[in-house]
């Protein structure tokens, strides 16, 4: 049975109106970026006030504060999109059309393969950045998880966070950005998802993630195979973080740097054979990327939630 359609037909609109189309996503994720962690300080200090007796608890503790940390990063983030970018313009309804089991191993593997190579760059730029400052850096995300029980890890890590961050990022986000077409929305989206987690050690893997997860909700019209990547992906950070027998440690090792050079493989293989449309409005890509550029709102994101990327590795 074939699903129909009904194309998305916008009203017009002018460049000064584009503008502030990427105007009000650069709003949107500065506040994505600031409000969790102004939320998470208030709540960390009331749970410490109100309930010290679960706050200090051994048992109860890591929980309590897994809890708020989940509420406040993804809360308010539902909330912000739907109210910030309910001006965009709508794009045309996307076709599911969810991956098969052979796409799917394909799809890991590149996942495995462009995630953890991107981190080996983040990883260098890092290095140049401790040399050139003269200080270590501290990984945000390890030390959190070294500091849990190893199921909490699991739950927050591989269930919750896969779960909300597709929904915000591929099903809300996305969705909302598709009227500036489809190499807008992927960025954009990727862009957002790369500076919400405030980590310089997470910012590159993101966004490169970032884009491979948008292009797969617009191929699928879904984002249950994107959950699914997410999840596969995050668990095997975890277990990385275990203390694996060598022999396992360099088992996994060598089939993630094999999964490197066979995404890097795929991607000369495949880049040309994908079509991305142009969406509903009368404007070209060179028009687009000349409004983004003009959007002082969106190089004020670029700086705080970089800048709030390279801080936090250093405090």
């Amino acid at each position: 049975m074939t699903q129909e359609m009904t194309p998305y037909v916008p009203k017009p609109m002018s460049r000064r109106e584009l503008r502030k189309c990427y105007s009000r996503f650069a709003i949107s994720v500065i506040l994505i970026v600031l409000v969790p962690q102004l939320l998470s300080g208030v709540m960390y200090y009331a749970a410490a006030q109100f309930f010290p007796q679960y706050y200090w608890d051994a048992f109860w503790g890591p929980i309590l504060l897994m809890a708020i940390n989940d509420v406040s990063v993804y809360l308010p983030v539902f909330l912000i999109f739907p109210l910030v970018l309910r001006k965009m313009p709508k794009g045309d309804p996307i076709p599911v059309d969810r991956l098969s089991l052979w796409e799917f191993l394909q799809a890991t593997v590149f996942t495995i393969g462009v995630g953890y190579g991107s981190s080996l760059v983040s990883s260098l730029v890092i290095n140049l950045l401790e040399q050139l400052t003269g200080r270590a850096s501290s990984n945000v995300l390890s030390s959190v998880g070294a500091s849990l029980p190893i199921w909490l890890t699991a739950v927050s890590f591989v269930l919750v966070a896969p779960v909300m961050e597709e929904l915000l990022f591929r099903r809300i986000l996305l969705r909302r950005l598709l009227g500036l077409g489809d190499v807008s929305a992927i960025v954009l989206s990727a862009l957002a998802f790369a500076l919400f987690h405030t980590n310089l050690y997470q910012t590159v893997y993101a966004f490169v993630l970032g884009l491979l997860f948008g292009a797969v909700v617009l191929l699928t019209g879904s984002i249950r195979d994107t959950i699914l990547l997410h999840m596969l992906f995050n668990g095997l950070s975890v277990v990385m973080q275990l203390n694996l027998p060598d022999e396992a440690y360099l088992a996994v090792s060598v089939c993630i740097f094999l999964s490197i050079g066979i995404a890097i493989a795929m991607f000369l293989a495949v880049r040309q054979g994908y079509h991305m449309e142009p969406g509903p409005l009368a404007f070209s890509a060179r028009e687009k990327r000349r409004a983004c550029r003009k959007s002082v709102w969106f190089w004020i994101m670029l700086v705080l939630g970089l800048g709030c990327s390279v801080v936090t590795i250093f405090l």
